[in-house]
């Protein structure tokens, strides 16, 4: 468990590395400490959420069963993220500073990790829900409703915890003299929260 939990960590800090790179040093290197607290903080929620949802579904899984799923599903999702990573700090190699990037570059980058991190989080309550504790399930009429119901569930509580952590995910580019917690602050797009600020980056201004 404790191994598990240092990956995670270590997987967490390295993608956040990344991302954070992509502003700024400093932020690259705030984030080998907000990235980990992001997935830390997300699991410790949606640990209390799948217990409940569980018992809202009629299937009985042990407190214990559910805290060592959530650390495997948490453990997976920073090691896919961290799998990203060189490609990540390739692009902030190799994209324009900061300073000279355009408004669309960032919103397109932005958006790429918002959908990296939702594909790789419902990728890994899927497997290890089926390899872990529900294969015994299979013909629990609940079982599909449960799994959606825990993505669900990860991606509202982690999208919301990023938004008051702010791996720089809602910071202007190039700022580096924002404090640690952002909290609910709007962003440069008058954002003030994870979800308005997605709808932002889907929809263009214009048609707004």
């Amino acid at each position: 468990m404790i191994r598990s939990l240092l990956t995670l960590i270590a997987s967490a800090a390295a993608y956040g590395f990344s991302i954070g790179l992509s502003n700024s040093w400093l932020y690259a290197n705030r984030n080998l400490a907000k990235f980990p607290l992001l997935i830390l903080t997300t699991a410790s929620v949606c640990s209390l959420l799948y217990h409940v949802l569980a018992r809202f579904f009629g299937v009985r899984l042990s407190f214990l069963a559910v805290q060592r799923l959530v650390l495997a599903i948490f453990r997976d999702t920073a090691l896919l993220l961290a799998a990203l990573s060189p490609a990540i700090c390739f692009l902030a190699a190799t994209m324009p500073s900061p300073h000279d990037r355009a408004p669309g570059d960032y919103r397109r980058f932005l958006l790429f990790n918002v959908v990296a991190i939702a594909i790789c989080g419902c990728l890994a309550v899927y497997f290890r829900s089926r390899e872990r504790l529900l294969s015994n399930l299979a013909r629990h009429e609940h079982r599909p409703m449960l799994v959606a119901s825990w993505m669900l569930a990860s991606l509202l509580v982690g999208g919301q915890v990023c938004w008051y952590i702010r791996p720089f995910f809602g910071a202007t580019p190039g700022t580096a003299d924002r404090p640690w917690f952002t909290g609910a602050t709007p962003d440069q797009d008058g954002a003030t929260s994870f979800y308005e600020a997605v709808l932002h980056l889907i929809v263009p201004s214009s048609l707004r």
